[in-house]
């Protein structure tokens, strides 16, 4: 796979369905999520947001390949600048650390999931959190990880409902809602 064509075609795409088909091609062509994850750092903007749009569908279509990807993701996740990158990445960790919890992924992936040190992912999540700059649904998607988190970390349910109800006095009605909902289900499991 020649990468110059690679950043040539992310660098152009502007529409959903256009990423869509390139996920697609992408596929077929053999280029890898983890040559999409180092590109989500590439110097120019467009190639950035729009390899990790294309990761995006593409570990959503195969969510087996996110299982497989997940500590990647949360590798690469501290390094990301993009507030659309941000997105993405913190979306597509969303989504795999739930499988995971709700025993949806292989034992093998959740063993060695939780086997790993998460600090980084910890630590990124609440610094994004509380980050007057962080944009609400890169917000909303570190609530829902430090929430997945907090079933197996005391200490993350224990500090996470004070942060929440800071960020639900100024949030938007995004963060307030999701806010919330993660309150009223941390009390739930509070009670079991």
């Amino acid at each position: 796979m020649d990468k110059h064509w690679l950043i040539e075609k992310l660098r152009h795409t502007t529409r959903k369905t256009e990423a869509i088909q390139l996920a697609q091609s992408f596929t077929e062509l053999g280029v890898k999520p983890d040559e999409l994850m180092a590109l989500s750092l590439h110097p120019v903007e467009s190639v950035r947001f729009h390899s990790a749009w294309v990761l995006e569908n593409i570990l959503l279509l195969n969510l087996e390949e996110l299982d497989y990807y997940l500590l990647d993701l949360v590798y690469y996740l501290p390094k990301v600048k993009s507030d659309s990158v941000k997105r993405h990445f913190a979306k597509l960790i969303a989504v795999g650390v739930n499988r995971i919890v709700k025993k949806k992924t292989s034992k093998i992936f959740e063993k060695v999931f939780w086997s790993e040190n998460l600090e980084s992912l910890e630590e990124t999540c609440f610094r994004w959190v509380v980050d007057e700059e962080t944009k609400s649904d890169v917000k909303v998607h570190c609530l829902e990880i430090l929430y997945l988190l907090s079933t197996r970390e005391k200490w993350i349910a224990e500090e996470l409902p004070h942060i929440i109800e800071n960020q639900i006095s100024f949030g938007s009605p995004l963060i307030r809602a999701r806010g919330k909902e993660i309150l009223r289900k941390l009390s739930m499991n509070n009670n079991n």
